[in-house]
């Protein structure tokens, strides 16, 4: 019998299903059902139609995310994650969801690689992951990641308030990167089982940016 720890991702990716069986069957994972649904509604609620937004999903995984979003009627253009077993997941498990997959560091991206996903017109950015402090999407990927979009754009992220109790996402932080922020939607939900069976809360936060004029 082999041991498997719920963040070792190379391992769990490098098997068919083992990942969505682990996570979303056994510990009940809603988290790229309702982060897929509150970044639709706030779509609708700012007037643009579904099928015409074009959306990077950020740490995607094994494409469950995108497909979340595809099925919200959203349009994944480009799916990217750091770890690269994600992608020949995603490849492999969800082939047809995203336009394009990236292994990227977005920290650490090439001009050429920037402008080339800047050319895509995404107007929206999705986290299926936790920003925040620790062993979670750090807050500079988040930016990093909204500065891929145009000048109008959607960025939907999880909290995790068990490790931050004040998010670090904040109106502060857009405006610094020359963003005028309104959140629009913040909701607590459950994430997740624990391994011992307790709920696992995290908050859904979608945010509207608009570029500043200089």
């Amino acid at each position: 019998m082999q041991e498997f720890r719920l963040h070792d991702y190379e391992r769990l990716y490098s098997l068919a299903g083992l990942y969505e069986r682990i996570v979303h069957e056994r510990l009940e994972c809603r988290s790229p059902q309702v982060i897929a649904a509150l970044l639709a509604e706030a779509v609708d609620a700012v007037g643009w139609r579904r099928a015409e937004v074009k959306v990077i999903d950020l740490a995607a995984g094994n494409g469950v995310s995108g497909e979340a979003l595809r099925e919200k009627g959203l349009l994944p253009v480009l799916g990217t994650d750091i770890v690269p077993a994600a992608r020949t997941a995603a490849l492999r498990d969800r082939p047809g969801v995203y336009c394009n997959y990236l292994t990227l560091d977005l920290l650490d991206v090439s001009d050429q690689r920037r402008q080339a996903i800047r050319a895509l017109g995404a107007r929206a950015l999705c986290c299926v992951a936790p920003v925040g402090h620790g062993p979670q999407v750090p807050p500079p990927v988040l930016v990093a990641g909204a500065e891929l979009l145009g000048p109008d754009a959607l960025v939907a992220h999880m909290h995790d308030p068990a490790i931050d109790p004040e998010d670090p996402v904040t109106a502060q932080l857009w405006a610094e990167h020359g963003w005028s922020a309104t959140e629009l939607a913040r909701r607590r939900y459950v994430h997740r089982q624990t391994v011992t069976g307790r709920p696992y809360e995290m908050d859904g936060v979608v945010w509207r940016l608009r570029r500043r004029a200089v």
